[in-house]
């Protein structure tokens, strides 16, 4: 079967039901009509001395033009106590509601054709709030701030339903568990993603410094990004692959793949989320580039300056390494508890145990218990002064070079990230000054035509 004789078979009922003429007028709600290969399914018709509403599923509702005493359309109403949104309400002659179908459906003045053509009265829009004043409110800000204070002073007008009350079906059957399922698998993927784009960083070592923590962002953000590029490819390959298994089966025949698997346009939302990361990147690299290299030449420095003097004159003696908590207590009366490192030991052979805080020489102090930090009692060598036993720290701690470990790869990282900086400030210059301009010349465009 070739292509254009498959196409008009698969496509002749979708143009012979969108086709309208003054005697055969119809109605469409302005979003979701069609089915799952493009169908309209829901709309309104003048036929049988009256007015036909279809829905999915096969739905077809009839309304005689001597029980219809009015036809509303409203973006609020109430049915006892619930509130709804947009819909078009047909009324009986005691304005009880026989058939609501939700949505927007006054667009471009369809609803009033059909009325007329079914004999009908006219339509009626409902505007909510009924806003109304005097006074003269001149920007856009003013009037909907005057709106959402006369909304929450109103209520959506109160209808009952008639009998042989009925609801046309504007969504198909099931689509709120399908919609939940998805969204759902989607977020499983997308927090998926997300842990894998994190791995790397973990998977670094400690001496690696603080640049783990924004390999760790930007690979969370690039694996979640990822994860909505897979779910949104996903969904379209199955979305065309329902359509062409559809087709196939329509016509008895294998549909041409190429009509429904087409490579889509390319998204503008892309290229904006790049520019937002390029702009959300450059303070990023600047607190991880320049700042925490200068912070770390800092704190090398002031390490450097301890362990000079402890290897000058500092004098060995044993000792322990204990956990001294801190306690603080916030302006609510809360209580936090804080483990410290504690260096314990007899300086100058004194009798008295000697307490000083260990400081935190290669980027960190002696660790504690982690499963118990208040039972640590790990024996270590302290070197201290003996004028000064408060300026001490671990044999272990001074014997390797201050750059050893995270202030090391801090330093040459941050040196690292601050070279790309003026390049990506001009790429991000560039990028905005290109998208304005291409926003202008749209407006200039527009202007001619």
């Amino acid at each position: 079967m070739d292509t254009v004789h498959w196409e008009s078979r698969a496509w002749r009922k979708n143009l012979d039901e969108t086709a309208t003429d003054a005697e055969h007028p119809q109605a469409f709600p302005a979003q979701r009509p069609t089915d799952l290969m493009g169908r309209i399914r829901v709309r309104l018709c003048a036929e049988d001395g009256g007015l036909v509403a279809y829905g999915f599923g096969g739905q077809r509702i009839v309304l005689p033009a001597s029980a219809v005493g009015a036809v509303r359309t409203v973006d609020a109403y109430r049915v006892r106590r619930a509130n709804r949104g947009r819909a078009l309400l047909v009324l009986d002659h005691e304005q009880r509601i026989l058939l609501r179908a939700g949505g927007l459906w006054e667009t471009y003045g369809e609803v009033a054709r059909v009325c007329r053509a079914a004999g009908v009265p006219a339509p009626e829009h409902v505007s909510y709030p009924v806003f109304t004043s005097s006074r003269s409110y001149q920007s856009r800000k003013d009037r909907q701030a005057a709106a959402r204070r006369s909304r929450r002073k109103q209520k959506p007008p109160l209808y009952q339903k008639a009998p042989g009350y009925r609801k046309l079906r504007t969504i198909p059957r099931g689509m709120t568990a399908r919609v939940l399922v998805t969204l759902a698998l989607c977020l499983a993927v997308i927090g998926c993603a997300a842990a894998i784009g994190a791995v790397p960083a973990l998977l670094l070592p400690e001496w690696i410094g603080a640049v783990r923590v924004l390999l760790g962002i930007a690979g969370v953000i690039l694996g979640a990004a990822a994860g909505v590029w897979l779910c949104a490819a996903i969904s379209h390959l199955v979305m065309d692959g329902l359509r062409w298994a559809v087709a196939s089966a329509k016509v008895s025949a294998l549909a041409p793949p190429g009509r429904f698997f087409r490579r889509r346009a390319r998204s503008t939302a892309w290229p904006k989320l790049a520019t937002a990361g390029l702009v959300v990147l450059v303070p990023a690299l600047i607190g991880w580039g320049p700042g925490v290299a200068i912070a770390s030449l800092v704190h090398g420095l002031s390490d450097s300056q301890l362990v000079a003097e402890l290897r000058a004159g500092g004098v060995q003696t044993p000792g322990f390494v204990i956990d001294v908590p801190q306690y603080s207590t916030d302006d609510n009366g809360n209580t936090t508890v804080t483990d410290v490192s504690t260096l314990a030991f007899l300086p100058n052979g004194d009798k008295d145990l000697w307490e000083t805080t260990d400081p935190s020489i290669g980027g960190r102090p002696l660790p504690l218990d982690a499963a118990d930090p208040a039972d640590t009692r790990e024996p270590v060598t302290v070197v201290y002064l003996p004028d000064d036993p408060d300026t001490a720290a671990a044999a272990q701690q001074i014997a390797g070079s201050v750059w050893h470990g995270a202030p090391t790869a801090n330093l040459i990282v941050g040196s690292l990230l601050t070279l790309p900086l003026p390049l990506l400030i001009w790429r991000l210059a560039v990028r905005i000054r290109r998208r304005r301009w291409l926003r202008d010349a749209d407006f200039l465009e527009d202007m001619v035509a």
